[in-house]
């Protein structure tokens, strides 16, 4: 793939009652990532994450192509990261209805970007956003890059949304999982978590592979990532990846930014130093 742009692809459904507005943005020497928002068309539609700014005509053309922006009713922000709240300003001038759906630190975070917060529907700790005819139950993901970061079980298709959990660096755009090669979906996971939480390195690996059973009682059928293609059925594959690369692997070479590298390094200048 020699262009650089990022690029949106076609709008489809995920086989229960949700749609993938997915898009591409490739990253010379490394692949791409995959950025994806997702629109619940029901009672009370909903839409989550307004996708990159760089895409904001090709977006919205396909988010309109899809809804009329007056029937939105809300937009979920996973978190305030610039690939996920792109277009949010000019989604809310299109669509007066809309309450844009976010914890405490998220619309704090809104706040500090000069993001109007008077359309927040914030949500307390425990609480569930009701659709009608369906709730969304509230979850952190395993890992992620934010600490505003909100997840949900959808409680009527068991469509789980992750979040950034899960995502991949893709040699190439896919429509599904189920068409990426094995090993290529492991590197491009096991790379792509390392750099976008790089903590994972230090975590406690008993406490995250309770983590990723607990996801696994939850039981979805359905795993939407901001940054993989649509999962049908196939959480215990992934689990199975992350738990592999960050709860049995031995622990990787030390990020020389990492306090016990640098005080490691200063600890051997000064040795050299005094030994001259």
């Amino acid at each position: 793939m020699t262009d650089n742009n990022p690029m949106m692809l076609t709008t489809r459904e995920t086989g229960n009652d949700w749609r993938v507005l997915p898009a591409f943005l490739p990253l010379p020497g490394m692949g791409g990532l995959t950025i994806n928002a997702f629109l619940h068309k029901g009672r009370e539609p909903l839409l989550v994450d307004t996708g990159l700014a760089a895409l904001g005509d090709a977006f919205l053309d396909a988010l309109e192509a899809e809804i009329d922006l007056r029937d939105l009713r809300w937009i979920w922000l996973s978190h305030t990261d610039a690939d996920h709240i792109g277009n949010l300003v000019r989604i809310l001038q299109r669509a007066p209805q809309a309450r844009v759906v976010t914890n405490f630190l998220g619309m704090g975070k809104m706040g500090l970007l000069g993001l109007d917060t008077s359309r927040v529907h914030l949500l307390e700790p425990g609480a569930r956003l009701s659709l009608g005819d369906r709730e969304l139950v509230p979850l952190r993901p395993p890992y992620y890059d934010a600490p505003e970061t909100l997840g949900f079980l959808d409680t009527r298709s068991r469509t789980l949304f992750a979040a950034d959990s899960f995502g991949a660096l893709l040699p190439e755009p896919a429509e599904n999982v189920a068409e990426i090669e094995a090993q290529t979906l492991r590197d491009g996971l096991v790379t792509w978590s390392s750099i976008d939480a790089p903590w994972l390195a230090m975590a406690d690996r008993d406490a995250l592979g309770r983590s990723l059973h607990a996801l696994e009682r939850l039981a979805p059928t359905t795993v939407l990532s901001g940054h993989l293609p649509v999962a049908e059925g196939n959480l215990s594959m992934l689990t199975a990846l992350v738990h592999e690369a960050w709860c049995l692997a031995p622990a990787t070479e030390a990020d020389p930014q990492m306090l016990e590298a640098v005080a490691e390094a200063l600890d051997d200048s000064l040795a050299t130093r005094l030994q001259a």
